[in-house]
């Protein structure tokens, strides 16, 4: 099932953070595609992955969401 889960992530700030960001999700299982936006500091993540584990890998990047 794929589904889509958003998080802000209000420490966004530049595209080496979304690089990042993108970096630290493409490995974990369940993850399609990922999307930083830095205007709205939002993570929108597609795939099947367990929103437990989005969670932790974005708090172990430096980038917990809010």
């Amino acid at each position: 099932m794929t589904a889509e889960l958003t998080y802000k992530v209000p420490t966004i700030h530049c595209d080496g953070c979304a690089s990042t960001i993108s970096e630290a999700l493409e490995p974990v299982e369940g993850v399609e595609a990922t999307d930083v936006d830095l205007d709205t500091k939002t993570v929108r993540v597609r795939g099947s992955a367990d929103d437990r584990v989005v969670r932790k890998v974005l708090e172990a990047a430096g980038y917990p969401p809010a």
